[in-house]
């Protein structure tokens, strides 16, 4: 209790008592009072400093508009909840405002496929936290695929047919198989594709590519392994063939700027491991259907893939 306010509370006594009683009770109190407004702005201090956190979450756009969906606002309170920290959600159109997003500091904490994700590291600094386990393993394989009645049985016969990637941007869809052509020996690195396939579209995602094929606007498609029993019905699988692989290629992950607090890395690195736990199943597989999400670290995530991108000679535009 300060001296005014033990003053103004005890008007009519300090009256009667007179000024150096009054004193005197200011100075017996003053330690006290001292002490206990000390301890009050300690108190407050360490809330102040647990609300500054504020985080921003971007989330790379899926390519499958029949994807699972993720549940922003359950995301968002489930890591409040376990970090303590101020927590919104941005949804962009396209990843290129995903890592313009991190590099101008409007988001802090980034999910991504692995190329935009490699592009984040390189030019906004991004580091990765965790990534995403399908079938046990961080990583999976891209397909090229064909019509099972067709003629085409390897890559060579691609040679002068029309294919559908699923985006320029896409790690599995286009990174990979294309790849895969220079690789062997089909194309030069600085070659168009064109000059190779007689037409080239890109279809949007994993499903497009499958159906331009099935309905049989391209004579071949590439996807993730997965996407043939994740987008197509039964009847639409028993018509597609597999005509090669390659891989694998690093399964999404998130990332978080770098130059953030090493405590809040680790605290958001905590909080998205918890998504393991049984009673977090359902908001885990909101998260893009993941099966697990782990640690790991950026070289043995995406070495193969640096490797891909130098060879097909990627450039990010964003």
């Amino acid at each position: 209790m300060s001296c005014h306010t033990a003053t103004l509370r005890h008007a009519a006594l300090l009256t009667l008592l007179g000024g150096a009683l009054a004193l005197g009770a200011c100075e017996k109190s003053e330690p006290e009072a001292t002490e206990a407004t000390e301890a009050t702005e300690a108190t407050e201090a360490a809330q102040e400093g647990a609300e500054e956190v504020e985080l921003t979450f971007a989330f790379q756009p899926q390519e499958n508009p029949e994807g699972l969906q993720l549940d922003a606002e359950k995301f968002a309170e489930f890591i409040e909840k376990e970090t303590g920290y101020d927590v919104e959600i941005f949804l962009p159109t396209n990843y290129s405002a995903v890592v313009e997003a991190l590099r101008s500091e409007n988001a802090d904490v980034a999910y991504f496929s692995g190329l935009p994700y490699l592009v984040a590291h390189e030019n906004a600094g991004a580091e990765l936290l965790v990534v995403e386990e399908r079938d046990g393993h961080p990583y999976y394989y891209s397909q090229w695929y064909a019509l099972a009645d067709s003629d085409i049985d390897s890559l060579a016969d691609l040679k002068g047919r029309s294919i559908a990637f699923t985006s320029p941007t896409s790690t599995s869809g286009y990174l990979f198989p294309l790849g895969k052509v220079i690789d062997e020996g089909y194309l030069k690195a600085d070659q168009d594709p064109t000059e190779y396939f007689s037409n080239v579209i890109y279809a949007g995602g994993y499903q497009q590519a499958l159906l331009a094929l099935v309905n049989g606007q391209v004579d071949a498609a590439a996807a993730s392994d997965y996407a043939l029993q994740q987008y197509l019905d039964e009847d639409q699988r028993a018509k597609v063939k597999v005509i090669e692989r390659q891989g694998p290629v690093p399964t999404h992950g998130i990332a978080i700027r770098g130059d953030l607090p090493q405590e809040v890395k680790d605290n958001v690195r905590d909080a998205l491991l918890k998504l393991n736990e049984p009673e977090n199943a359902e908001l885990l597989e909101s998260v893009y259907g993941a099966d697990r999400i782990v640690a790991r670290g950026h070289d043995e995530h995406v070495s193969e893939l640096k490797r891909m991108r130098d060879l097909v000679g990627y450039e990010p535009r964003f």
